[in-house]
């Protein structure tokens, strides 16, 4: 980032709001929340074509990688301004499991064939990635690795597991646990797709018998880089739960507006009031949670902090938000043709995608004291 980025004072710059302006504008024509609700009741992944586009047309895929791998040379607070925007429309595509669980895993691994063998095929959509990783309690990972590098356990859930095109799978070898990947069309891999309560995206069950992996980065470093990961992640993840929670607060503010009772508008009533205001400043609190923790360099001590208070704050900000938008919409909330339901659904699930809040806040005691900041 550059200084004027890192000074005292966060602000928005042109591009940033360029930015902003032009995702929203794709999303909106080509991947409204209806597009996503057709999608999921066709029982399909996502728009391959639109995929493409944000590639080629947009850069997104590349916009925070190395421009050595094909990248745009951006920053992560870039990426969370582009994946909030997705979060407003519940895009279901593959863009958090490629771009922002495995992207990061291979950029941090030090492993430089990796990296230029991937990366840029992720840049140019031509790759999907997912990372699979059992739990993010270091020493209850249960896939196991041989010592020719070959791996056995399940994954029970994997974000775009299905039909990714690499997995980035964590597993305890010789050399603890660490990060493997495994090439398309690896014998002994078994995939299995899920019911999620979230219908707008994908997710499977990974099975491992015995297959032909590698390990990436340096021995010894596997969970170093698969935290530094994580928290990349969950920046990107708390930035997707704003825009989730920012839609889902307008919609519920217009049909207040709109929505009369007794001759008057339901936003007109007390109750209905103080509840709108307790939406907005969840919406408030977690933006800044989610975009103080983007502004912090990549892998550094301070993101790994600000990544543990996003992930304690949005998880439960955004459920609470996604209930009360059932709740002030009444009984035209519970119906399946209102897209009220999608936002509480994508909410349930994104609250323990990479750990519950929980263990967010549990994970605040060594992260605080590593910044020097009482705990």
């Amino acid at each position: 980032m550059d200084a004027e980025q890192r000074g005292p004072e966060f602000g928005w710059t042109d591009e940033h709001r360029a930015l902003r302006a032009t995702v929203r504008g794709i999303l909106a024509e080509r991947a409204p929340v209806a597009r996503a609700r057709e999608l999921a009741e066709a029982g399909e992944r996502h728009d391959p074509a639109l995929w493409s586009s944000l590639a080629r047309d947009v850069g997104l895929q590349g916009l925070a990688l190395p421009e050595r791998h094909g990248g745009s040379g951006g920053t992560l607070l870039d990426l969370a301004i582009a994946v909030e925007e997705m979060g407003r429309v519940l895009y279901g595509g593959p863009f958090l499991s490629t771009v922002g669980l495995a992207a990061p895993v291979l950029l941090l691994g030090d492993d430089e064939r990796a990296a230029a063998t991937y990366l840029p095929e992720i840049a140019d959509g031509v790759l999907t990635a997912a990372l699979a990783v059992d739990t993010w309690v270091e020493d209850r990972v249960a896939v196991t690795a041989d010592g020719a590098g070959a791996l056995t356990g399940t994954v029970p859930v994997v974000l775009d597991g299905a039909d990714a095109d690499l997995l980035v799978v964590a597993a305890c070898g010789p050399d603890g646990v660490a990060p493997y990947l495994v090439e398309p069309g690896a014998a002994g891999v078994e995939r299995t797709p899920l019911e999620t309560l979230d219908l707008t995206r994908r997710a499977a069950r990974i099975q491992l018998a015995v297959t032909p992996a590698s390990p990436l980065g340096a021995p010894g470093r596997g969970w170093e880089v698969l935290a530094a990961a994580r928290a990349a992640a969950s920046v990107l993840l708390a930035a997707e739960q704003v825009g989730g929670m920012t839609a889902a607060t307008e919609l519920t503010a217009e049909y207040a507006r709109t929505r009369r009772q007794f001759g008057r508008s339901i936003g007109s009533f007390q109750g209905v009031k103080h509840r709108l205001a307790d939406m907005s400043v969840r919406v408030e609190l977690a933006h800044s949670a989610a975009y103080w923790a983007a502004w912090q360099p990549l892998g550094s001590p301070a993101q790994a902090y600000g990544a543990a208070i996003a992930r304690s704050y949005c998880g439960d900000a955004f459920l609470q938000t996604g209930l009360d938008t059932i709740q002030l919409h009444g009984g035209i909330g519970f119906t399946w043709e209102h897209d009220a339901h999608l936002y509480l659904r994508r909410a349930r699930a994104d609250r323990t995608l990479l750990g519950t809040p929980v263990q967010a806040r549990a994970e605040l005691v060594p992260a605080a004291t590593t910044e020097g900041i009482p705990a």
